[in-house]
């Protein structure tokens, strides 16, 4: 089953690995700050649509680039607008909605997790129950993708030896940022560089678009 030509294959059997090995490395002894209340709202919602969507879809691309991307820029002031935030804690009050549309976004497209960022992100958690709840939920998603490739699609390219190399870079560059920026901030400066993080990733999907 081709899905969505080589770049959405390339980013279900290459950085799908990366993400779980990252999370992975990202959660040792940080299992106590995950937000499991959310965590089991997401398991609910969120997992059968993504496995639902990544097997049933067309070969034929759906591009929400665009959209993500003004919804991620929008996101990205919420510290910064009263407005905005109303907005978002409005949409909260209807959370398992938002949850089921990130599952329907991720199983299409891969790009679920901007938008997972995004509703954990405006919960104002610590930096570390932030962190490791966002990982836990990359990681959950990652492993429940690769499942249904493998048993349900028939896709196997995960397991080739050539794919080490990209695993081994997408290591190296974690333990990098981790070291010279992430243990180096602090709670107030995480949630700015959050906020241009998710400014940058949505201008680069309208720029993709």
């Amino acid at each position: 089953m081709l899905l969505f030509g080589y770049d959405f294959q390339f980013s279900l059997t290459i950085l799908l690995p990366i993400s779980i090995l990252i999370n992975f490395f990202q959660l040792i002894n940080k299992f106590n700050n995950i937000e499991f209340k959310f965590y089991r709202r997401l398991i609910i919602w969120t997992i059968p649509t993504i496995i639902f969507f990544l097997y049933y879809i067309s070969a034929s691309p759906i591009n929400l680039n665009l959209i993500i991307g003004i919804f991620l820029i929008f996101i990205s002031f919420n510290k910064n607008s009263h407005f905005i935030k109303n907005i978002i804690d409005f949409f909260l009050k209807f959370e398992f909605i938002y949850l089921i549309i990130i599952g329907i976004v991720h199983g299409i497209t891969n790009l679920g997790g901007a938008l997972l960022s995004t509703i954990i992100f405006s919960k104002n958690l610590s930096k570390e129950r932030t962190r490791a709840t966002i990982a836990i939920s990359y990681l959950t998603f990652a492993v429940f993708q690769i499942a249904t490739l493998i048993v349900l699609v028939g896709n196997n390219d995960f397991i080739r030896i050539d794919n080490i190399i990209y695993w081994f870079v997408g290591l190296l560059v974690f333990f990098i940022i981790e070291k010279l920026i992430y243990l180096k901030i602090n709670e107030k400066m995480y949630h700015k560089y959050f906020s241009l993080f998710l400014l940058i990733i949505g201008l680069l999907l309208i720029i993709k678009n």
